[in-house]
């Protein structure tokens, strides 16, 4: 039905993740994100491919940290508390 897009959205300190920008390439939007994540007060930058108009097509496609582009699945000590 749609076309295949890209979306870059955006974590910093104290707020949630935002869709900054959409991208028709992935290329374009890996770009884009690999460098904002370099800026001040951004944590991470990923990158999220959907297809207009069609429910339960959003993919996880890249995220990055600091330029660097980090593994898919990760461990996260810590990130919820035991009990």
């Amino acid at each position: 039905m749609g076309d295949r897009v890209f979306s870059v959205h955006t974590t910093h300190p104290g707020r949630p993740g935002t869709v900054e920008v959409v991208h028709a390439s992935e290329r374009a939007a890996r770009e884009y994100a690999a460098d904002r994540s370099r800026d001040d007060r951004v944590l991470a930058a990923s990158v999220t491919a959907f297809r207009i108009g069609e429910l339960g097509t959003r993919q996880w496609v890249a995220w990055y940290v600091d330029g660097e582009e980090q593994p898919l699945r990760f461990d996260r000590p810590n990130l919820y508390p035991d009990g």
